[in-house]
């Protein structure tokens, strides 16, 4: 069970997604490490072969979760279908905090 923020329940409402759909997507999505959290991304090859003839399981592919890296809690949902997958994929893997960075010389 995914537990969600207010922004993520913003702005799911805002991308009209219900949460029956956002645990299809945590279900049947590839899932990605990428800048500290835990990405659930819905490409068309994740959707079992039986619901790829349902219209609501096709408008979900391009669906992206973002969860906490203990994948517990829900940050955000966003869609990109045609260049989502890309730009998750550019993002650094981890989040790393260089400390010698940020003092002030």
């Amino acid at each position: 069970m995914i537990q969600y923020t207010m922004h993520s329940e913003y702005r799911s409402a805002q991308r009209g997604l219900s949460n029956e759909e956002i645990e299809y997507v945590y279900q049947y999505a590839s899932h990605l490490h990428r800048g500290g959290a835990l990405i659930y991304f819905l490409r068309e090859q994740d959707l079992p072969e039986a619901d790829r003839r349902w219209d609501w399981a096709v408008h979900l592919v391009g669906t992206a979760l973002v969860l906490s890296s203990d994948g517990k809690t829900l940050l955000t949902v966003w869609r990109n279908r045609r260049h989502g997958l890309k730009l998750i994929r550019k993002k650094s893997p981890y989040y790393f905090r260089d400390p010698e960075k940020w003092q002030e010389s």
